[in-house]
Order: C-alpha cells, then sequence, then structure tokens
C-alpha cells in the first residue's frame, strides 16, 4: 500500500491528479497483496505481522494463485509471468522506500525471488499430490520459519487445501478479469472453514 501511495504521488507531481493506469497483472498483484494482509492470516493463524511474514502470506497467496494460472492456456501462464514481474517490481520499489541502497536492492530482489520460487514449487507440489505432511512441513519452514510447528490437520494447513481446491474451480480467464477479486474469494475460503 506504501509503494501505491507512492507512486500516486509521483504521478501527481509529474502528470497532474492523473491517476496513472495499471495493468490487469498489476491490479490483480494487488488484489493479491491487499488478500495476503487479511488480520485473520497475522490473529487466527498466527503468522508474524513483519516484513518477512507478510512475504511469505504475500508468496503463499501468489503461489497458490500463479499455480492455477499455469495449469491453463499460453494466455493465463503469460498472465502469470506478469503477475510475477509486477509482484518483484513492487518488492523492489518497497524496499527502496524503506531506505535500502540501490546495491542492496537487486542482491535482496533477487534472493527473494529465489525464495518465492522455491515456495511456488514446494506449495505448488503439496497441493498438487495432496500431500499434508509435505504443506505442513513447508509452511513450518516458510510461513513460520521455524521446524515441525505445523501439523497435518492444522487450520492453516487446511485453508491453504481448500484454497487451492476452490481456486481449481474456477475458470483461469475469470481468474484474470477485473472482475475476480482475490480478497472476497479468501474471505469465502476462510468462511466456508468455520
Amino acid at each position: 500500500m506504501i509503494a501505491n501511495r507512492f507512486r500516486q504521488k509521483i504521478a501527481d507531481v509529474f502528470f497532474g491528479s492523473q491517476k496513472t493506469p495499471l495493468d490487469p497483472h498489476q491490479k490483480a498483484y494487488y488484489k493479491c497483496l491487499e488478500a495476503s494482509r487479511r488480520q485473520e492470516f497475522y490473529t487466527e493463524f498466527e503468522v508474524a505481522d513483519t516484513f518477512d511474514g507478510r512475504f511469505d502470506m504475500l508468496c503463499l497467496v501468489m503461489s497458490i494463485y500463479m499455480q492455477k494460472l499455469s495449469q491453463d492456456t499460453e494466455k493465463t501462464k503469460q498472465f502469470s509471468q506478469n503477475l510475477f514481474d509486477a509482484m518483484f517490481k513492487d518488492i523492489d520499489l518497497t524496499l527502496r522506500e524503506m531506505g535500502a541502497g540501490d546495491l542492496g536492492v537487486g542482491k535482496r530482489v533477487k534472493v527473494m525471488s529465489e525464495s518465492f520460487m522455491g515456495r511456488l514449487t514446494k506449495y505448488s507440489q503439496s497441493v498438487e499430490n495432496k500431500d499434508a505432511t509435505m504443506l505442513a512441513d513447508t509452511l513450518s519452514r516458510n510461513l513460520y520459519r521455524k521446524a515441525g510447528s505445523v501439523k497435518e490437520d492444522s487450520t492453516i494447513t487446511q485453508f491453504v487445501f481448500n484454497f487451492y481446491e476452490q481456486m481449481t474451480i474456477l475458470e483461469a480467464e475469470y481468474l484474470i478479469s477485473e472482475d475476480f477479486n482475490m480478497n472476497d474469494f479468501i474471505a469465502t475460503c476462510l468462511g466456508s472453514q468455520r
């Protein structure tokens, strides 16, 4: 959200009060970012409300979303790639806003993108294979950053499987349309779990 305000200020300075339109994949990314900040993740699921915790939650949401998109048409696969690019462009800008220097930003973004790709692979394998043990281990190491803290039948594990299963029901074309709202979708997944 800081990045949005910063971009808007820059646009206002150079172009008046006219807003710079976002590409569809940028809009989808910001919807995922908003969804990853849902209070339930940080209260009920006890994800750390820190930069790292928020990054890890964003990685989880983006991984499930991108996994679905990468399974469909060339159009959705390209959208998934553009979504990845939008994510790391925003992370780059956020790190700069936080005061990281030019040389340090590139290295941190590279490490974070590699971390994301590792998470994407593990989350994808876990949900595709319905492997609760692998998912619990992946969540423990990445989302909670400790070994063995997530059980196979935990609420967060059940949420991830539910999130993935509900995502697979939807048409990919709908998922890349402006009508799809990730925050509302996740709220529905959380609600159906209670």
